[in-house]
C-alpha cells in the first residue's frame, strides 16, 4: 500500500487499487502455450531427423523453427510474470495501470478518457472491467481501437463504481 500511495499526486485520493488475478490470466493462455509447444516439439522432430538424414538446409530451416518456437514460449512467460507485477490504481484524478517491478505507469486514463464501463464478470466472481476506447495506428487499414481496462481483478464492481465516480467528478 505504501508504494501504491507514492504514485498519488498531492490531492489526490485513492478510490480503489488491485491486481490480476494471474492464475487465471495465466489459464487464459492455455491455447497459446500448447500451440506454441506443440510447434516447439514438431520443429525439434523436423530438426533431429535432418540431422539423422544429412540435409542442411532443412536442418537450417528446422533450427529457425526451433527459434520462432522458443521467442513464443518465452514471450508467453515474460506476459504471465508481467501479469504477477501489475496493479491498478483509480484516484479521485485518473485510472492508473502499473506494471513491473519497479511498478512503472504503462498506462493513464482521465476523466476524459473513461468511456461507458462495462463489467465482463467471470464464474468464479472476478472479471474484466473495459472503459476506454484508444485509437491506434493499424498499419496500412487505417486506425483500430483498443479496449483500455483492468483484467482479472477480484472485485470487478468495485472497480466499476470506482471508475464511474471519476469519471463523472470525484
Amino acid at each position: 500500500m505504501d508504494r501504491i500511495e507514492s504514485f498519488l499526486e498531492p490531492g489526490e485520493r485513492l478510490l480503489w487499487h488491485g491486481r490480476p488475478d494471474a492464475n487465471r490470466l495465466v489459464r487464459r493462455q492455455y491455447g497459446w502455450c500448447f500451440l506454441a509447444g506443440a510447434f516447439f516439439g514438431l520443429s525439434l522432430i523436423w530438426t533431429w531427423d535432418s540431422w539423422r538424414r544429412g540435409t542442411v538446409i532443412s536442418v537450417f530451416v528446422g533450427l529457425l523453427i526451433v527459434v520462432a518456437g522458443l521467442a513464443v514460449v518465452f514471450a508467453k512467460g515474460r506476459e504471465i510474470l508481467e501479469a504477477r507485477s501489475t496493479r491498478y490504481l483509480v484516484t479521485s484524478r485518473r485510472a492508473v495501470v502499473l506494471r513491473g517491478r519497479r511498478a512503472r505507469v504503462v498506462a493513464t486514463f482521465g476523466p476524459r478518457d473513461i468511456g461507458a464501463v462495462e463489467v465482463k464478470p467471470f464464474d468464479d466472481g472476478s472479471g474484466d472491467v473495459l472503459f476506454s476506447r484508444q485509437p491506434r495506428p493499424r498499419g496500412y487499414r487505417g486506425l483500430d481501437s483498443r479496449d483500455g481496462g483492468f483484467y482479472g481483478v477480484a472485485q470487478p464492481e468495485q472497480a466499476r463504481r470506482a471508475l464511474e465516480t471519476l469519471a463523472h467528478g470525484a
